[in-house]
């Protein structure tokens, strides 16, 4: 009868063994800046984007076709969000517990309507908010 071999045992809660991570590595993707990146892009998707546009739907009151517009888009954003932070999660990443270093890791400016409530400034957001995200991030 052969010898049973040793397999190694991964203790509970270890999670530097994740099959994904390993199977990513060995194909030669640096899994720590993979996190860094869907770390920006989640927090572009929900602390500048999916925040801008519910601000702006609850302004669109009266203009129903707009606001459908702007509800549809404010929608794709959270799915986009809840895609990707279950990925940083299994990755090994985390998302930091602090929202304005969280949105400092988005690439874009913080996305404001066209007139502040607060101060009546413009902002230079009634471009679009595509216009304050960099797509080149490092």
């Amino acid at each position: 009868m052969p010898e049973k071999q040793k397999v190694p045992v991964v203790k509970a809660g270890d999670v530097t063994q994740r099959v994904g991570v390993e199977v990513i590595r060995a194909r030669g993707v640096d899994v720590e800046k993979l996190i860094k990146m869907l770390i920006a892009n989640a927090a572009a998707e929900f602390a500048s984007t999916y925040y801008y546009y519910t601000i702006l739907r609850m302004h669109l009151a009266g203009h129903e076709d707009y606001k459908e517009i702007c509800e549809d888009a404010r929608l794709e954003d959270r799915a986009h969000w809840e895609l990707i932070v279950p990925r940083i999660y299994e990755l090994g990443g985390e998302l930091p517990n602090d929202l304005p270093a969280f949105h400092d890791q988005a690439g874009c400016r913080a996305a404001k309507t066209a007139r502040s409530a607060d101060d009546g400034e413009h902002s230079d957001s009634a471009a679009g908010v595509g216009a304050l995200c960099d797509p080149q991030l490092d």
